[in-house]
């Protein structure tokens, strides 16, 4: 009778591995059909905004010719000719294609796209920085979250850039951090 029992157990055992293996293909092919919507539509928005910048862009060649700097209005063109393309591209190519684009452009040119990808890093990390800033701007170490009564008064002595402009023109120096005061005259 026991040889009945471990027949049946792995057979049950195999049947739970087959529909985990199933949910689990099934959700991998959901994922990746969500994540390929969102990269056609996310790539066609950001081909719409390259198109319309280049147009803006021409616009601005036009107004360098009128004033008669040619040779600047022809490298102006040159730029809104790229992201024209550029924009067309990537309001015409689905994600598999820029996925394939990208994946032959590294194997034809790796130091390109490494130092593409580097470029694109630091682009990102300056923009985080960038967007960051006025997320702290009220943070204290007490807290943390960043207060919502973000008053003069920072704790953590972090001056902000329109703090740090606005002191000079109020009379007012910027409050250091560290060393003592000796009282004031």
């Amino acid at each position: 009778m026991s040889s009945v029992t471990d027949e049946r157990s792995p057979s049950a055992t195999e049947q739970v591995k087959e529909r985990v293996q199933d949910v689990a293909e099934q959700a991998k092919v959901e994922t990746r059909e969500q994540l390929r919507t969102q990269i056609n539509s996310r790539s066609s928005d950001v081909g719409e905004q390259f198109t319309s910048a280049a147009g803006a862009i021409r616009k601005t060649s036009d107004q360098l010719r009128v004033e008669g700097n040619e040779s600047v209005a022809k490298l102006v063109d040159g730029v809104a000719d790229r992201g024209q393309r550029l924009g067309s591209y990537l309001s015409r190519a689905d994600g598999d294609q820029i996925l394939r684009d990208v994946e032959d452009l590294a194997r034809k040119q790796p130091w390109l796209f490494v130092g593409g990808s580097a470029v694109v890093g630091f682009l990102a990390s300056r923009f985080m920085k960038a967007s960051s800033s006025s997320r702290y701007q009220g943070w204290s170490p007490a807290s943390p979250s960043p207060r919502s009564d973000a008053g003069d008064s920072n704790p953590a002595g972090y001056i902000s850039p329109a703090a740090a402009a606005a002191a000079p023109a109020l009379n007012v120096a910027p409050a250091r951090s560290g060393g003592g005061s000796g009282g004031g005259h």
